[in-house]
């Protein structure tokens, strides 16, 4: 197998299993909500820090870690109003053009959030829940891996396209 293949074999395997983690997240996000609206009405005893909880860990994980997952299975939302005419190969070679683009901007994306995470992980950030305090700097580091196997995964179609484009 050579380089190309390999990575894209780790790369479908980190977007599969960061995509689980996803879904997994927003189970658990389910199952802790509805165990708080138990809470709050039965026994009028809310879940403390249930929204801080939700907004930091598991909206965060659902939405960003599987998006290397949806590039791969080309899930972005897509308009091809002005490219449905166009050749397969002029498409292509459009799409690596848009894929460079992209990825520019997601690596750059990857890099600042990463800093950002490093920054935030000395400091030991946590947030305020009421009476107590969560520890949120763990979230930090869900942006630049999420977008970091989403720039990978976007590199991987720029050349699958490019291929595409010149006829291979």
């Amino acid at each position: 197998m050579n380089a190309f293949g390999i990575v894209d074999r780790l790369t479908r395997w980190a977007g599969d299993g960061l995509a689980a983690l996803g879904a997994f997240a927003i189970a658990l996000m389910m199952v802790h909500v509805f165990a708080d609206v138990i809470a709050r009405y039965f026994f009028n005893r809310p879940i403390e820090g249930t929204g801080e909880t939700v907004t930091i860990y598991y909206m965060v994980m659902c939405v960003v870690l599987p998006l290397a997952y949806i590039v791969r299975g080309e899930g972005h939302i897509v308009v091809e109003l002005f490219t449905q005419r166009m050749s397969p190969r002029n498409r292509a070679g459009l799409q690596a053009v848009v894929g460079v683009l992209t990825f520019a901007y997601v690596a750059l994306f990857t890099w600042k959030t990463g800093e950002e995470a490093i920054v935030k992980t000395a400091i030991e950030e946590v947030r305020e829940a009421g009476d107590a305090m969560i520890v949120a700097w763990p979230t930090r580091w869900f942006l630049p891996v999420g977008f970091g196997v989403m720039a990978v995964a976007v590199a991987l179609r720029i050349v699958r396209d490019a291929r595409d484009f010149r006829g291979r």
